[in-house]
């Protein structure tokens, strides 16, 4: 499910503000400070029940009230959802008069930001890009949240067992590493096979516009499983052993796994501009959001902040052609409306907000 319309009470700089969302694409634009990132910042917290900006959220209530509030609706089924933080109390959250957990809202309406850490994504450590790559993958299947849950729960328990040097303890948790890991690293693999597929297609098309889109064409994208994949997980373990007893941890499997995106044998993040890196990340997220949608019949929101900051005018036209061919509710913001004569409006659902009209 997504929002169609949300309504935001004492959050951020907002006392009150009402929005009807487009099915497809929105932009919201206005100078500095108007509240763009705070609107997009709204329909995240709606969606999972924290922001992209802060892990504080009574600093999201605006100064000289006691809660923010927001309602959302979704046309399509008649749903309600209305998230209430109250200072010094949890967020409460209900969908159509039913309190949820966290977990139920994020699976219910999910969304997925693009911000200032997702624009660098090459940049990163391993560890956010797992984060990124397992995110998607918890909102849409069940049963891999179990299979990851069992996993580290037995990940922990062999590396308690390796710290005090037990190694037959710490081998009794191998099959339940080993049976776990293996389902987690095929559906890791069969996104990431998946998701490029898509990629690549939208780079076809950005390729028919602007020639430096084939920069993006020759690179190189797969899954480093964090363990030997020819020996599989469970040789690999055996193979391990006496680093795993010298360190006190278990240095191979699925937790140590990576997104590699190389170009002509280089990392990425050596090689491109910061605009590049950007430009890259945001089709790679598109993707990604596509293929939710595509196998797991999932309508998720994507948001993105600050659209051409980091792009320059060429590259920032080298993106604008794929607007029209994204179906999921895209929700953008950007300082200037430059997209009136790039945007084929009679072909896509567009609308566009200037913030400070709504203030």
């Amino acid at each position: 499910m997504a929002f169609s319309r949300i309504e935001l009470r004492n959050f951020r700089c907002f006392d009150a503000l009402n929005i009807d969302i487009s099915s497809k694409s929105n932009l919201f634009y206005g100078k500095n400070g108007c509240g763009k990132t705070s609107i997009l910042e709204s329909i995240y917290v709606a969606s999972c029940g924290r922001s992209f900006r802060t892990s504080n959220l009574e600093s999201l209530i605006k100064n000289g009230s006691n809660s923010f509030k927001i309602k959302a609706y979704d046309d399509s089924t008649g749903s309600i959802l209305e998230v209430i933080k109250t200072k010094l109390k949890a967020i409460n959250i209900k969908i159509n008069d039913s309190v949820v957990t966290t977990s139920e809202l994020v699976r219910t309406f999910p969304s997925f930001s693009i911000d200032s850490k997702t624009f660098f994504y090459n940049d990163n450590a391993p560890q956010y890009r797992r984060k990124q790559l397992d995110r998607g993958l918890f909102i849409a299947s069940t049963d891999y949240a179990k299979d990851w849950f069992g996993y580290f729960r037995g990940l922990k328990q062999r590396n308690a067992a390796l710290k005090i040097r037990d190694i037959s303890q710490a081998k009794a948790y191998d099959e339940t590493l080993i049976n776990y890991g293996t389902k987690l690293n095929y559906l890791r693999n069969n996104l990431v096979f998946e998701v490029k597929k898509i990629y690549l297609d939208f780079v076809k098309i950005l390729e028919q516009q602007n020639k430096r889109a084939k920069l993006f064409s020759g690179i190189d994208i797969r899954l480093k499983s964090g363990f030997n994949d020819e020996l599989g997980l469970k040789d690999s373990f055996i193979q391990s052993e006496s680093v795993d007893l010298r360190r006190g941890s278990t240095t191979l499997g699925p937790h140590k796994a990576d997104i590699i995106f190389e170009s002509k044998g280089l990392l990425v993040k050596d090689t491109f501009s910061r605009g590049e890196q950007k430009m890259l990340s945001i089709l790679w997220s598109l993707s990604q959001n596509i293929y939710l949608e595509k196998y797991f019949k999932l309508s998720p929101i994507l948001l993105l902040d600050d659209l051409s900051s980091e792009l320059d005018a060429e590259m920032l036209n080298c993106f604008l052609p794929i607007i029209k061919y994204i179906d999921n509710r895209f929700i953008f913001s950007n300082i200037i409306d430059s997209f009136n004569s790039k945007i084929d409006f009679s072909e896509q659902s567009f609308k566009k907000f200037h913030v400070e009209q709504l203030t």
